[in-house]
């Protein structure tokens, strides 16, 4: 703009709806001008003096519109606006307000634009994040089946997030979100973990409504690459210090399956355990066999004590563990079980025979 200029448009409510033939007036310390809108609703002042301490004001059907002070730029010029109620938005926001009072009717909801996924490398798996915006476009709350999310079969720890909508309910694998919902957006936030196995995971659940779009949020490591059949496209970032993958796809229909997999993750050798596991089962052996051979010397005794007891430190360690894991929710919970109740029989077992030596 021409400096020492002051262009000021009026609407009513909206930019659809200028308002022409306005008289507005542009006003300060030793200065007060006037000018008449035109057919977009523009006035326009020109050949002000910089630095001048002005602000603009109109009266449109009774209602008056005042800017806030402002200074003639040294260069260029300013652009305004000035916004008069539109009785009509009024009335229609009062009969929203209205409508969202009335009892729900049956309806269906969709996952917003504003839906994503945000996964985070953890030390022990990844940590996912369902950020998920319920979208009612209806003017009254509607109630529809509950949406149900199914958790991948790997999946442990699922828990809601603080912010989500009341009626979301964790329960095992499963994430409930009971209706009814409100016109507009229900914030419905939960998360899970899923521990590391190989280099290589894929997770995969299934969407009980539409989904607008697929966005996900990857934290990654050098080597990590995300690839789906729902991501069109994908691209680095780095934010304080973090690496990224973004990636975004097209709408998805009710009941289709996002499936997400991820390359290059950390991950824990598995031969620890295993190794683990062979020693424990060759003390058991070794406490068999030597029962077996009846009485014993005390030097005997002494050593059958010592492996007891080295025997059940080892089950004691493993079930620090496990139980470790479990708080973490690094082990899937049915695995959690029933290893617990193996090494808390074999425990058992232990302490019993410790207890036979000492009698003996």
């Amino acid at each position: 703009m021409p400096a020492g200029s002051i262009m000021v448009r009026v609407i009513r409510g909206q930019l659809t709806k200028p308002i022409t033939k306005q008289t507005v007036e542009l006003s300060g310390p030793g200065i007060r001008k006037t000018a008449a809108t035109d057919e977009a609703g523009r006035a326009q002042f020109n050949g002000l003096t910089p630095g001048s301490r002005l602000k603009a004001t109109t009266t449109v059907a009774g209602e008056k519109l005042e800017s806030r002070e402002f200074d003639v730029p040294a260069a260029g010029g300013i652009k305004m606006m000035l916004v008069a109620t539109d009785p009509d938005t009024e009335k229609r926001a009062a009969d929203d307000r209205r409508l969202a009072q009335e009892p729900p009717v049956p309806g269906m909801v969709v996952l917003g634009d504003q839906s994503r996924f945000v996964v985070e490398l953890g030390d022990d798996g990844l940590s996912v994040f369902n950020i998920l915006q319920v979208m009612n476009t209806a003017r009254r709350a509607v109630e529809t089946e509950p949406l149900v999310f199914d958790l991948p079969p790997a999946a442990s720890g699922a828990s809601v997030l603080e912010g989500s909508a009341p009626n979301t309910v964790a329960a095992g694998k499963r994430i409930t979100v009971s209706g009814p919902f409100p016109p507009g957006a229900t914030a419905v936030q939960f998360a899970y973990s899923i521990p590391y196995g190989s280099e290589s995971m894929t997770i995969e659940q299934r969407m009980p409504v539409a989904m607008a779009q697929v966005s996900v949020l990857a934290q990654r490591t050098p080597s990590m690459h995300l690839t789906s059949p729902q991501v069109k496209q994908t691209r680095d970032m780095n934010e304080e210090g973090e690496s990224y993958i973004l990636a975004q796809g097209p709408a998805l229909k009710a009941g289709a399956v996002v499936s997400l997999t991820f390359t290059g993750l950390p991950h824990h050798p598995a031969w620890p355990r295993n190794l683990a596991l062979a020693i424990a089962v060759a003390i058991l052996g070794a406490g068999a066999w030597a029962a077996a051979r009846g009485p014993l010397g005390a030097r005997s005794v002494e050593a059958r004590r010592r492996e007891l007891k080295a025997e059940r430190d080892a089950l004691f360690a493993e079930l620090t563990s496990i139980e470790q894991q479990c708080r973490r929710g690094t082990i899937d919970d049915a695995e959690y079980a029933e290893r617990r109740r193996e090494l808390v029989a074999s425990l058992e077992g232990i302490y019993a025979a410790i207890d036979e030596e000492a009698a003996a």
